[in-house]
C-alpha cells in the first residue's frame, strides 16, 4: 500500500475510534502563512500533494483533496495510488458544499483549531448549522506523525533598509487601535510583525519572516520570540525601543491572563485557538489589522529603494537570458533545473540579494500548461527541440522583493504559439494601461486584462494580480485583481499599492503562456479632470524585455506598440549603462522598437 494511502487509513482508525465522521486538514500553520515551516506540513505529510494551496478531508470511507485551477494537473500526478481523489475546486465546488451535501445530520467534523482561521470557524458553523453538524478541535497528526520536524530557530537581524523605525509604527498601530477603541491589539501574521518591527529572518521559505507573536497595548509591546534567535545587539536595541521579549511558547498562557480588555483581532489572520483563548474574559473587535493596510502603500522612499531592487533583478535577468540563449545554440544540454539553479547564480552576484520569493517555476511545453509547475529531480524536462518555455521567478533583496515571468522560444514556435504569446501581452498591456478611480475594489480591474482574451473565448484559473511586500511575502494583501476574489472595502486601491499583472493562457498537455511586470498605483500626472474624483494609474517597476520573436505584431494596435515601445526603451536606460559589452549590445537588441 502507498505510504500516503497508509497514513489516511490510520487516520480514519483513530476517527473510528473517536466517532468523528470527517476531519479536516488545512494547508496552514498558528501564522495562516502562505509559505509554512516544514513541522506543520500536514496535509503534504499525509497525502503527498506538494501544492502551496489545498484542503484535505478525510471521512471514515473516503478522502479527497480539494485545490484550484492553477494545481489540478500536478495534482492528478501526485495522488495517484495515494487513496485521494482529486476535487477540482471552484465556487461550486468546496470543502464544505460537500459536507453539507454529504454528512447526515448530527455529523461530528474535526480539525486542529491552531491552524484554523477564526473567520473560516464562523463559516463552517454557520454553513453547517442547518444540519446539525457539530465542529470539534481535534489534533489526530501529532499523534500519527512520527519524525516530525523540528520548529526553524534561525536568526533575527535589523531591516536596516527600512525608512521608518518601528516607534512610528506602533504610533500608528496605537492610533488606530483608540480610533477603534481596542485596548490590545494581538498579532500572529508573521509579515505584520516583521513590518511593525523592522527585522526580518528565514524561518520559512521564501518569505524573509520568523516565528513570532506580537502583543500592543497602550504601555507595552510583547514580542513573544525565542530569545536564542535575536542576536544581542538586535536585543539591546528592542529593549532601548521599549520591546519586552517573552519565550514563543508562552503566548497561550498571556492571552489566558489578559481579563476584562477590547482585543482587536483580524478574524482571518487568527486562528480559532487564540481567539477562542481572549473571548472567555475580554471583548473581542474584529477588523482589518491596521499593519496589513499601512505596509501596503508604499512610501516614496520605500518606492525609491524597490526601483533599486529592479534595477538590480533587471541586471541579473539579462545575464541569464543572454546566457540561455548562448547555451542553447552551443548545443547544451540544459534542464528546467538548470533553470533555476542558473537564475540563482545570476542574482546572488547582485547586491543585497538574500534568497528566492518563491520557488521558480520552468516549465517547456506541456509543463508550462501548469501555472504553478516546479521541476522536481524525480520529475523535470530538458529544454531541446521545438516549443515554449515559461519561466516565473522572483527575488528577495533587502531593498525589494521582485517577481517575474517571461516566456522564450526555443527552436521554431508555430503561429498558433506566437499569438497565445500576444493575446496574452495585449491583455498584460490592457492592464498595464488602465486608469482607474483611486478607492475602487482592485478585484474590478481584472476584466480589463481578460477581455482580449474573452473576445477570442480564452481564459485562466487564476487571478491576474496580486500584492507585494517591501522586503517581505512575495504575496501580500490586501489588494488583489481577480474576479475569484470579492469586492470588498479591504481591497480598495491605494497610492503605493504594489502589484502584479500576469494574464496567461495554458493549453494542457501543449504549452503555457504567462507575462508577469510588477506596477506601483500612482496618481495621473496632469489629471484631465478635477470634479470627479482622483484616479490613478500603474507605474511598472520590472525591467525585463519582452520576446520580440513570438509577437505576431499584426494583431498589436498603435497604442499597444506604443506601450511596448516605450517600455522596452525605458527598460534600455535604465539598465543599459550598467550592463557592459556583449551583455549590453544584447539588450540593444533586444529593445529596438518594433513597427
Amino acid at each position: 500500500m502507498n505510504i500516503y494511502a497508509t497514513r489516511i487509513k490510520a487516520l480514519q482508525q483513530l476517527m473510528k475510534n473517536d466517532s468523528i465522521d470527517a476531519y479536516l486538514i488545512l494547508t496552514s500553520d498558528p501564522h495562516l502563512s502562505e509559505y509554512i515551516p516544514d513541522y506543520w506540513k500536514s496535509r503534504e505529510w499525509i497525502g503527498g500533494f506538494s501544492g502551496s494551496a489545498g484542503s484535505i478531508l478525510i471521512t471514515q470511507d473516503y478522502a479527497g483533496l480539494w485545490t484550484d485551477g492553477r494545481y489540478w494537473l500536478q495534482a492528478q500526478k501526485e495522488l495517484q495510488d495515494t487513496s485521494l481523489q482529486l476535487q477540482k475546486q471552484d465556487s461550486h465546488n468546496t470543502p464544505i458544499k460537500w459536507l453539507k451535501a454529504n454528512l447526515g445530520e448530527y455529523s461530528k467534523l474535526a480539525t486542529d483549531y491552531r491552524v484554523l482561521p477564526l473567520s473560516m470557524k464562523k463559516d463552517l458553523q454557520s454553513q453547517l448549522q442547518d444540519k446539525k453538524i457539530t465542529l470539534l478541535n481535534k489534533d489526530f497528526l501529532t499523534l500519527l506523525w512520527e519524525k516530525r520536524p523540528p520548529l526553524p530557530l534561525n536568526p533575527i537581524y535589523e531591516h536596516i533598509q527600512s525608512p521608518h523605525n518601528r516607534i512610528e509604527k506602533i504610533q500608528r498601530l496605537r492610533q488606530e487601535m483608540q480610533d477603534l477603541k481596542a485596548t490590545y491589539h494581538c498579532i500572529s501574521t508573521l509579515d505584520d510583525i516583521a513590518w511593525v518591527c523592522n527585522l526580518r529572518g528565514s524561518d520559512v521559505s521564501y518569505n524573509p519572516v520568523f516565528l513570532s507573536y506580537l502583543i500592543i497595548s497602550k504601555e507595552e509591546v510583547i514580542l513573544f520570540v525565542d530569545k536564542e534567535k535575536i542576536p544581542q545587539e538586535v536585543l539591546e536595541n528592542l529593549y532601548k525601543d521599549g520591546f519586552t521579549i517573552k519565550p514563543y511558547c508562552q503566548i497561550e498562557s498571556f492571552l489566558e491572563s489578559i481579563k476584562n480588555q477590547k482585543i482587536l483581532i483580524d478574524s482571518t489572520k487568527t486562528t480559532a485557538a487564540l481567539a477562542d483563548i481572549l473571548k472567555q474574559h475580554n471583548e473581542i473587535i474584529e477588523s482589518l489589522n491596521p499593519s496589513c493596510r499601512l505596509k501596503a502603500s508604499k512610501s516614496e522612499q520605500e518606492l525609491e529603494q524597490i526601483q533599486a531592487a529592479m534595477i538590480q533583478d533587471g541586471i541579473a535577468l539579462c545575464k541569464f537570458y543572454m546566457w540561455l540563449e548562448d547555451a542553447l545554440e552551443e548545443g547544451q544540454r540544459i534542464s528546467e533545473l538548470d533553470i533555476d539553479e542558473k537564475l540563482r547564480e545570476f542574482r546572488l552576484e547582485r547586491e543585497n540579494y538574500i534568497s528566492d520569493s518563491f520557488a521558480t517555476i520552468a516549465g517547456f511545453n506541456a509543463n508550462g500548461a501548469q501555472p504553478h509547475y516546479r521541476a522536481t529531480k524525480e520529475q523535470f524536462s530538458f529544454i531541446q527541440g521545438d516549443g515554449l518555455l515559461l519561466i516565473d521567478s522572483g527575488a528577495q533583496y533587502t531593498n525589494g522583493t521582485t517577481d517575474i515571468t517571461r516566456v522564450v522560444p526555443i527552436g521554431n514556435i508555430t503561429q498558433a504559439q506566437k499569438r497565445d504569446y500576444t493575446l496574452v501581452l495585449k491583455a498584460h498591456i490592457a492592464l498595464s494601461c488602465a486608469i482607474f478611480p483611486l478607492g475602487i475594489a482592485m478585484p474590478l480591474l481584472d476584466s480589463i486584462a481578460r477581455m482580449a482574451l474573452w473576445r477570442e473565448q480564452l481564459d485562466y484559473m487564476h487571478g491576474t494580480g496580486h500584492g507585494v511586500g517591501y522586503f517581505l511575502n512575495v504575496h501580500e494583501g490586501p489588494q488583489v485583481i481577480s474576479y475569484f476574489a470579492p469586492p470588498l472595502e479591504k481591497t480598495k486601491a491605494k497610492v503605493g499599492m504594489v502589484s502584479s499583472i500576469e494574464p496567461g493562457i495554458y493549453r494542457p498537455n501543449q504549452w503555457g503562456v504567462r507575462l508577469e511586470n510588477l506596477v506601483v498605483n500612482k496618481p495621473v500626472q496632469q489629471p484631465k479632470e478635477t470634479q470627479f474624483g482622483e484616479f490613478l494609474c500603474f507605474e511598472t517597476l520590472t525591467l525585463c524585455p519582452f520576446e520580440k520573436s513570438c509577437i505576431e505584431v499584426a494583431l498589436l494596435n498603435d497604442e499597444e506598440k506604443n506601450w511596448l515601445n516605450n517600455y522596452h526603451k525605458q527598460v534600455f536606460q535604465k539598465l543599459g549603462d550598467k550592463l557592459e559589452g556583449r551583455a549590453k549590445e544584447w539588450l540593444k537588441q533586444k529593445t529596438m522598437a518594433i513597427n
